[in-house]
């Protein structure tokens, strides 16, 4: 749908990058696969794993307990070490746009051809998780580089496709102690303004959070400003390891959804790319945490070690080659990642680590959770089909009569029944007319108008504040 884009390069080049430097013993989970712009490529069968050291400081920085290659990363080079092989390892020499270029960039263009995303950072508390996904200053990670990257893909699909719609919005999501919190509403909203978040599933809709706010992002800055705003809301706190750790784990969501023309008919194209910050795995002894900090803690290392359960599960079935039962229920972290991590998704995994021997318990059990994550198989599809949107008006209105007829009549448990297909059917029409462009387009649309309103109410308020303030001074 997009053509090519910055760091699109031709599409042989973008194949050799998607294959990796297998002589070297890389696992090429991206093999032929997230390369290529022309849209034929294929998709990965497994996860993507890629392994990222975070550069040492001063003179320690001489005595690297780890060593890395492009495709392999040696615990104890030299002593009794131990070699683990991924897709791609980075060393702390590696630049942010190098990995974006491997990895976020790849990403982007399968989701404008229709794919459902993630890329996940995992490891300990302190290891460069949100420096790599989010970025440091002018040294930006691959979240705010995918934003850039994706209006230029946008723009250009544009002009070389003048029939080709885009609408794209995004959401915000904080799990904080179990709890999910949206970050894209203002802190002091009123709770009756503000819809409990709830896990569902949908046969339509997957799982999925309800009550989630989706914001429209017309331009770059849209993005950013609703990716800062977030950013400012979510819980961080200074612990030994880290003077700004993340307390909570975030997902970033941007969803993409297009219409564009086939043979005269209306065809629509949809994807949503999951960008997960996750809270480092932590000891308390090292990070010096206490009261609501060390519960922190406590809650961060649970959900994570509820994600290693759902890997170890997901490897498992892999190898035995039948499924096995997937423990997604036993956290929210787990539970909101069930589409990414067995579903619907073609999905990356950096593992961030430390090449400091004093780090070196954390490191190698990082590592071997990666071992693992590498096998797990991945089964995403395309996500495209004609427009039914006049369709599925005259089918919910059809049902809506028909309810209307049988409601008030005495009825038998045939009736009943009928009446339960009914309201079911209704139901289901429904939802898949709201994810329908039109329908969407026409929800953003009012929820900037609304927005609007608000902004505007919030104006007055603040300046009758200051009027009578300048009264009393």
């Amino acid at each position: 749908a997009a053509g090519p884009c910055p760091h699109s390069g031709d599409a042989e080049a973008d194949v050799a990058m998607a294959e990796g430097p297998s002589e070297d013993g890389g696992t090429g989970g991206f093999a032929g696969s997230l390369g290529g712009v022309d849209g034929k490529s294929k998709v990965p069968s497994s996860l993507v794993v890629a392994v990222r050291a975070r550069p040492l400081p001063g003179e320690i920085a001489q005595r690297p307990a780890v060593e890395v290659t492009p495709t392999t990363v040696t615990v104890s080079p030299g002593k009794s070490e131990h070699v683990f092989r991924f897709d791609f390892a980075y060393d702390g020499q590696t630049t942010q746009d190098a990995i974006y270029s491997d990895l976020g960039a790849p990403i982007l263009r399968k989701a404008l051809q229709g794919f459902n995303a993630t890329i996940f950072a995992y490891g300990q508390t302190g290891s460069g998780k949100s420096h790599t996904m989010m970025g440091t200053g002018e040294d930006i990670g691959i979240i705010p580089r995918m934003g850039e990257e994706l209006f230029f893909c946008v723009d250009k699909a544009l002009q070389e496709s003048p029939d080709t719609k885009f609408l794209l919005t995004c959401s915000y999501l904080e799990i904080y102690n179990e709890a999910l919190q949206d970050l894209l509403v203002p802190t002091g909203t009123k709770p009756g303004k503000k819809e409990a978040l709830e896990i569902k599933e949908h046969q339509t809709l997957g799982v999925h959070v309800k009550g989630l706010l989706e914001l429209p992002i017309r331009s770059r800055s849209d993005l950013v400003r609703h990716m800062a705003e977030g950013n400012n809301r979510r819980v961080t706190g200074e612990t030994k390891m880290n003077a700004r750790s993340s307390r909570s784990h975030s997902i970033f969501t941007i969803h993409i959804q297009q219409q564009d023309l086939v043979l005269g008919k209306k065809r629509e194209i949809w994807s949503k790319i999951n960008l997960v910050d996750l809270a480092g795995s932590e000891r308390a002894g090292k990070t010096g945490a206490e009261g609501a900090r060390m519960k922190e803690g406590i809650s961060i290392n649970q959900s994570l070690s509820a994600l290693g359960g759902v890997i170890t599960a997901l490897a498992e079935s892999a190898r035995k080659g039948k499924m096995q039962y997937v423990p997604y229920r036993n956290s929210k972290l787990t539970r909101v990642l069930q589409e990414s991590l067995g579903g619907n998704s073609l999905t990356v995994m950096i593992a961030n680590i430390s090449s400091a021997l004093s780090n070196m318990d954390e490191t190698v059990n990082t590592l071997q959770y990666a071992d693992r994550a590498k096998s797990i198989k991945i089964k995403a599809t395309k996500n495209e089909q004609m427009s039914e949107v006049d369709k599925l008006r005259q089918q919910v209105e059809e049902f809506r009569q028909k309810l209307a007829e049988k409601v008030g009549v005495v009825r038998t448990d045939e009736d009943e029944q009928q009446l339960h297909h009914y309201r079911s059917q209704i139901e289901e029409y429904e939802l898949r007319l709201k994810r329908s462009f039109e329908e969407k387009a026409a929800a953003c649309q009012r929820l900037e108008d609304e927005l609007r309103v608000q902004r505007g109410l919030l104006a007055q308020e603040r300046e009758e504040r200051r009027r009578c303030a300048s009264r009393g001074g």
